[in-house]
Protein backbone atom coordinates (compact mmCIF):
# COMPACT_ATOMS: atom_id res chain seq x y z
CA UNK A 1 0.00 0.00 0.00
CA UNK A 2 2.36 2.80 0.91
CA UNK A 3 6.27 2.95 -0.05
CA UNK A 4 9.15 4.93 0.34
CA UNK A 5 12.51 4.30 -1.40
CA UNK A 6 15.64 6.32 -0.13
CA UNK A 7 13.21 9.57 1.15
CA UNK A 8 15.54 12.68 1.81
CA UNK A 9 13.61 15.72 3.56
CA UNK A 10 14.40 18.96 4.33
CA UNK A 11 13.12 21.63 6.67
CA UNK A 12 11.32 24.49 5.39
CA UNK A 13 14.39 26.77 6.63
CA UNK A 14 16.48 24.08 4.47
CA UNK A 15 18.13 22.16 6.80
CA UNK A 16 19.01 18.44 6.16
CA UNK A 17 15.94 16.16 8.13
CA UNK A 18 17.09 13.13 7.10
CA UNK A 19 17.97 10.67 4.26
CA UNK A 20 18.10 7.39 3.32
CA UNK A 21 14.29 6.47 5.00
CA UNK A 22 13.28 3.13 3.45
CA UNK A 23 9.44 1.95 4.60
CA UNK A 24 7.13 -0.38 3.30
CA UNK A 25 3.71 -0.90 4.50
CA UNK A 26 1.01 -3.65 3.31
CA UNK A 27 -2.57 -2.91 3.37
CA UNK A 28 -3.91 -3.43 6.57
CA UNK A 29 -0.51 -2.28 8.42
CA UNK A 30 -0.34 0.24 11.08
CA UNK A 31 2.73 2.71 11.60
CA UNK A 32 3.59 4.97 14.24
CA UNK A 33 6.20 8.10 13.48
CA UNK A 34 7.45 8.97 16.89
CA UNK A 35 10.10 11.79 17.83
CA UNK A 36 10.63 15.19 19.27
CA UNK A 37 9.45 17.78 17.56
CA UNK A 38 11.32 19.87 14.62
CA UNK A 39 12.82 16.06 13.74
CA UNK A 40 10.82 16.17 10.78
CA UNK A 41 7.24 14.09 11.33
CA UNK A 42 5.11 16.42 9.81
CA UNK A 43 7.33 16.86 6.53
CA UNK A 44 7.61 13.15 6.22
CA UNK A 45 3.77 12.77 6.56
CA UNK A 46 3.18 15.65 3.87
CA UNK A 47 5.14 13.73 1.42
CA UNK A 48 4.11 10.01 2.27
CA UNK A 49 0.33 12.06 1.59
CA UNK A 50 1.40 13.66 -1.66
CA UNK A 51 1.55 17.17 -0.49
CA UNK A 52 5.32 17.98 0.07
CA UNK A 53 7.77 16.92 -2.80
CA UNK A 54 10.95 15.27 -1.27
CA UNK A 55 14.70 16.19 -1.42
CA UNK A 56 15.51 13.01 -3.11
CA UNK A 57 13.49 9.55 -2.99
CA UNK A 58 11.05 7.71 -4.07
CA UNK A 59 6.94 7.48 -2.90
CA UNK A 60 4.28 4.64 -4.07
CA UNK A 61 1.23 4.63 -2.81
CA UNK A 62 -1.24 1.68 -3.56
CA UNK A 63 1.18 1.11 -6.83
CA UNK A 64 0.78 4.52 -8.15
CA UNK A 65 3.82 7.00 -8.32
CA UNK A 66 3.35 9.98 -6.08
CA UNK A 67 7.18 10.97 -6.08
CA UNK A 68 8.37 11.61 -8.58
CA UNK A 69 5.88 12.34 -9.77
CA UNK A 70 2.75 15.11 -9.66
CA UNK A 71 2.12 14.00 -5.71
CA UNK A 72 -1.62 13.46 -4.37
CA UNK A 73 -2.79 14.44 -7.63
CA UNK A 74 -1.89 11.37 -9.48
CA UNK A 75 -3.82 9.20 -7.05
CA UNK A 76 -7.48 11.19 -7.97
CA UNK A 77 -9.88 7.75 -9.16
CA UNK A 78 -7.21 5.31 -8.12
CA UNK A 79 -6.53 5.30 -4.36
CA UNK A 80 -8.71 6.75 -1.70
CA UNK A 81 -6.24 8.91 0.39
CA UNK A 82 -7.38 10.62 3.90
CA UNK A 83 -5.39 13.02 5.44
CA UNK A 84 -6.06 15.19 8.87
CA UNK A 85 -2.94 18.01 10.01
CA UNK A 86 -2.19 19.01 13.00
CA UNK A 87 -3.53 22.21 12.73
CA UNK A 88 -5.79 24.16 9.80
CA UNK A 89 -6.52 21.92 6.03
CA UNK A 90 -9.96 23.08 5.19
CA UNK A 91 -10.49 25.22 2.56
CA UNK A 92 -11.35 28.70 4.05
CA UNK A 93 -13.52 29.66 1.63
CA UNK A 94 -15.86 26.07 1.63
CA UNK A 95 -18.68 25.54 4.17
CA UNK A 96 -18.10 22.31 6.27
CA UNK A 97 -20.32 20.72 4.38
CA UNK A 98 -18.33 21.21 1.15
CA UNK A 99 -15.15 20.50 2.76
CA UNK A 100 -16.17 16.68 3.56
CA UNK A 101 -18.13 16.83 0.00
CA UNK A 102 -15.38 17.85 -2.44
CA UNK A 103 -12.81 14.91 -2.08
CA UNK A 104 -16.17 12.93 -2.72
CA UNK A 105 -16.84 14.34 -5.78
CA UNK A 106 -13.61 14.92 -7.18
CA UNK A 107 -13.62 10.59 -6.78
CA UNK A 108 -16.69 11.00 -9.12
CA UNK A 109 -19.27 10.08 -6.21
CA UNK A 110 -22.44 11.61 -7.61
CA UNK A 111 -23.96 14.87 -5.72
CA UNK A 112 -26.65 13.29 -3.71
CA UNK A 113 -24.62 10.54 -2.78
CA UNK A 114 -21.93 12.90 -1.52
CA UNK A 115 -23.38 15.28 -0.05
CA UNK A 116 -25.98 12.52 2.03
CA UNK A 117 -22.28 10.96 3.44
CA UNK A 118 -21.24 14.37 4.36
CA UNK A 119 -24.42 14.79 6.52
CA UNK A 120 -23.96 11.60 8.07
CA UNK A 121 -19.96 12.19 8.88
CA UNK A 122 -20.80 15.91 10.17
CA UNK A 123 -23.35 14.90 12.57
CA UNK A 124 -21.36 11.88 13.74
CA UNK A 125 -19.33 14.37 15.65
CA UNK A 126 -22.32 17.23 16.24
CA UNK A 127 -21.36 19.29 13.13
CA UNK A 128 -24.70 18.87 11.36
CA UNK A 129 -25.80 22.59 13.47
CA UNK A 130 -22.67 24.10 11.49
CA UNK A 131 -22.11 22.30 8.49
CA UNK A 132 -23.03 25.09 6.65
CA UNK A 133 -20.62 27.34 7.96
CA UNK A 134 -16.64 28.21 6.53
CA UNK A 135 -14.01 26.94 8.81
CA UNK A 136 -13.44 30.45 10.12
CA UNK A 137 -17.22 30.99 11.75
CA UNK A 138 -16.32 27.82 13.72
CA UNK A 139 -14.20 27.14 16.52
CA UNK A 140 -10.71 25.24 16.21
CA UNK A 141 -11.99 22.23 17.98
CA UNK A 142 -15.07 22.10 15.44
CA UNK A 143 -12.60 22.23 12.29
CA UNK A 144 -10.82 19.76 13.76
CA UNK A 145 -13.44 17.31 14.36
CA UNK A 146 -14.81 18.21 9.89
CA UNK A 147 -11.14 17.13 9.37
CA UNK A 148 -12.13 13.63 10.98
CA UNK A 149 -15.47 13.79 9.34
CA UNK A 150 -13.95 14.51 6.14
CA UNK A 151 -11.84 11.25 5.83
CA UNK A 152 -14.27 9.83 7.81
CA UNK A 153 -16.92 10.26 4.97
CA UNK A 154 -14.21 9.51 2.38
CA UNK A 155 -13.56 5.68 3.97
CA UNK A 156 -10.06 5.68 2.71
CA UNK A 157 -7.22 2.98 1.84
CA UNK A 158 -4.77 5.09 3.60
CA UNK A 159 -5.22 7.51 6.39
CA UNK A 160 -2.60 10.09 7.60
CA UNK A 161 -2.35 11.04 10.69
CA UNK A 162 -0.66 14.37 12.08
CA UNK A 163 -0.73 14.76 15.96
CA UNK A 164 -4.15 13.61 15.93
CA UNK A 165 -5.53 14.71 19.33
CA UNK A 166 -4.12 18.07 18.83
CA UNK A 167 -6.59 20.44 19.10
CA UNK A 168 -9.57 17.86 20.08
CA UNK A 169 -11.54 18.92 23.00
CA UNK A 170 -11.93 16.62 25.80
CA UNK A 171 -15.23 15.91 25.77
CA UNK A 172 -14.80 14.75 21.66
CA UNK A 173 -11.56 12.64 22.38
CA UNK A 174 -13.61 9.62 22.97
CA UNK A 175 -15.29 10.04 19.90
CA UNK A 176 -11.97 10.37 17.55
CA UNK A 177 -10.36 7.53 19.84
CA UNK A 178 -12.91 4.70 18.73
CA UNK A 179 -12.72 5.96 15.02
CA UNK A 180 -8.96 6.04 15.15
CA UNK A 181 -9.03 2.51 16.45
CA UNK A 182 -11.91 1.12 14.29
CA UNK A 183 -9.04 2.34 11.19
CA UNK A 184 -6.43 0.27 12.90
CA UNK A 185 -8.19 -2.65 13.17
CA UNK A 186 -9.44 -2.53 9.96
CA UNK A 187 -7.28 -5.43 7.69
CA UNK A 188 -8.17 -3.35 4.05
CA UNK A 189 -7.12 -0.08 5.78
CA UNK A 190 -3.17 1.21 6.39
CA UNK A 191 -2.89 4.03 8.91
CA UNK A 192 -0.04 6.21 9.80
CA UNK A 193 0.45 8.47 13.01
CA UNK A 194 2.77 10.76 14.09
CA UNK A 195 3.28 11.68 17.63
CA UNK A 196 5.69 12.83 20.20
CA UNK A 197 4.83 10.44 22.50
CA UNK A 198 2.61 8.20 22.05
CA UNK A 199 0.36 8.36 24.65
CA UNK A 200 -3.30 6.51 23.95
CA UNK A 201 -1.77 4.88 20.84
CA UNK A 202 0.96 3.14 23.06
CA UNK A 203 -1.01 -0.56 23.01
CA UNK A 204 -2.00 0.09 19.08
CA UNK A 205 -0.68 -2.66 16.98
CA UNK A 206 1.74 -0.79 15.20
CA UNK A 207 5.40 -0.92 13.81
CA UNK A 208 7.24 1.93 15.10
CA UNK A 209 9.61 4.59 12.95
CA UNK A 210 11.63 7.10 15.44
CA UNK A 211 13.09 10.05 13.82
CA UNK A 212 15.95 11.87 15.65
CA UNK A 213 16.78 15.72 15.28
CA UNK A 214 19.77 17.01 13.82
CA UNK A 215 19.59 16.00 10.30
CA UNK A 216 20.61 11.81 11.57
CA UNK A 217 19.10 9.38 9.36
CA UNK A 218 15.90 8.08 10.95
CA UNK A 219 16.05 4.00 12.31
CA UNK A 220 14.31 1.32 10.07
CA UNK A 221 10.57 0.81 11.62
CA UNK A 222 10.42 -2.01 15.07
CA UNK A 223 7.49 -4.72 14.05
CA UNK A 224 4.93 -4.50 16.67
Amino acid sequence: MLLADDLALDAPDGRPLFSGLHLSLEPGANLLVLGPGGCGKSQLLRALAGTLPPRSGRVRVGGVDLWPGEGALALAGRVRLGFVFAQGGLLSNQTLRDNVTLPLRFGGMSAGEAVGRAERALSRFGLGAVAGFRPHAVSAGARKLASYARVAALEPDLVILDDPLEGVESGDRAEVLDLIQAWAADPARTLVLALEDPGPFAGLPARRLHLAPGGLSPSDPEQP
